[in-house]
């Protein structure tokens, strides 16, 4: 499994966890029942009390209320309206590890002679209890290095932009951190990619204000906009993400939807600083597309890609920017009065916005037929926004495939 695919690999521990505990459980209460049935003037004791009154019993049902709270709320409908409760419940992992430590203490279960039978588990759970609980520890050593937040810049569109310095942070284009604003929560990190390029000297992420803890950080950054002193950020990071294999690859295809054109956004002021620079790299030919449904969107990085329009050859790098959304009979109008300027109308760029959605297949197949003029056998195309597009242009790849010759590999962002 590729590494890309941690969250699924993680998605597929956890109902396979969630399978095998309900077997292990269903089976208790079945050998429960049948104690209970056959042996009740028997035995000393009543099948409740082994429930409820034992090591095994006790840990057994908390660590089963701790599963129902880790995976109910880590539905999606829960991350997306209430982030902070998901953060929290999937915490309690740590107490649920502890409780399977126990899990196997008081002799429950015992050999013919009388003796405990012993349990193997600790071999197991220990080594991963313990590198996990050194992962942690990493990670809340690497977020206190200093870090200082240096300016705050709001978009059009409803996007912020926070640059900071960070000495110890070391990345590459392409990857992603998580962030933590302890004025707004010191529990929450959230992840956002980076958009900056290591050459800038400092780091930058752009976030699009559309929660509760966005829109709380949004209203304290704001504040601050004029001050001399910004509040406390805390940093975790860099980590790796599919957008650092582009350098891999003669043709590099990058797609972003809305905000998700952030591992763009970093990778092409990567691209800019190498040409210029005339650093050598594999890298031939790259194809961007930007698809938004609001125009204001555009402006996020206006003036990275008029850099590039004048800098870098259309031989080299090809713009395209897609508007989804419609427009207004004020922007038709200017649309229409303007359209022979030298820059479209619309976005102020020498590249001339589409409307409506993109052809895939038809852009696939000709970016297929180019490529075979730099000898390339791969063609990478790097993907970041929502899961419907991110389909089509999967669906895309396997159709421009099956004819043979190129192949196309893709790519999605998956935190």
């Amino acid at each position: 499994m590729d590494f890309d695919d941690n969250i699924y690999f993680h998605k597929c521990a956890a109902y396979a966890n969630l399978f095998f505990t309900m077997v292990h459980v269903n089976a208790h209460y079945q050998n429960f029942f049948v104690v209970e049935l056959k042996l009740f003037k028997v035995l000393p004791f009543r099948a409740w009390q082994i429930h409820y009154m034992t090591w095994a019993g006790t840990t057994g049902h908390i660590m089963l209320v701790i599963m129902f709270l880790m995976h109910t709320s880590a539905k999606i409908e829960v991350r997306r309206r209430k982030f902070e409760v998901f953060w929290i419940t999937h915490h309690l992992y740590f107490f649920y590890y502890i409780l399977l430590f126990f899990h196997g203490y008081g002799c429950f279960v015992k050999t013919g002679k009388g003796e405990c039978r012993p349990y193997s588990n600790y071999y197991y759970t220990v080594p991963v209890f313990a590198l996990y609980f050194l992962e942690r520890m990493l990670r809340e050593y690497r977020a206190r290095q200093f870090t200082a937040l240096i300016k705050v810049v709001f978009h059009p569109g409803n996007t912020m932009e926070l640059q900071f310095e960070k000495p110890s942070f070391k990345y590459k284009p392409g990857q992603y951190l998580f962030i933590n604003i302890p004025d707004v929560s010191r529990v929450e990190w959230h992840p956002f990619t980076i958009t900056s390029t290591p050459e800038e000297g400092f780091v930058s992420i752009h976030i699009r204000i559309v929660g509760d803890w966005t829109r709380k950080a949004s209203q304290l950054l704001g504040g601050y906009q004029s001050a001399k002193v910004l509040p406390t950020i805390r940093v975790d990071g860099p980590y790796g993400a599919p957008a650092e294999d582009f350098y891999n690859y003669s043709v590099g295809v990058l797609v972003g939807a809305g905000i998700g054109v952030t591992p763009s956004a970093s990778l092409l002021k990567s691209v800019w600083y190498r040409y210029y620079r005339k650093a050598p790299m594999k890298l031939r030919k790259v194809y961007f597309f930007w698809i938004n449904r609001d125009k204001e969107a555009f402006e996020w990085f206006h003036s990275l890609l008029a850099t590039l329009e004048e800098s870098v050859p259309t031989s080299f790098l090809e713009i395209h920017v897609y508007l989804t959304g419609k427009l207004s009979l004020d922007d038709i109008q200017n649309i229409v009065l303007n359209q022979d300027d030298e820059v479209d109308p619309l976005i102020e760029l020498k590249t001339r916005c589409h409307y409506g959605r993109p052809n895939w297949d038809g852009i696939f197949s000709g970016v297929a037929a180019q490529n075979n003029s730099f000898g390339a056998d791969e063609v990478g195309v790097f993907y970041c926004g929502p899961s419907p597009l991110a389909e089509t242009l999967r669906k895309a790849c396997r159709k421009v495939n099956a004819n043979g010759g190129t192949k196309f590999v893709f790519r999605k962002e998956k935190f």
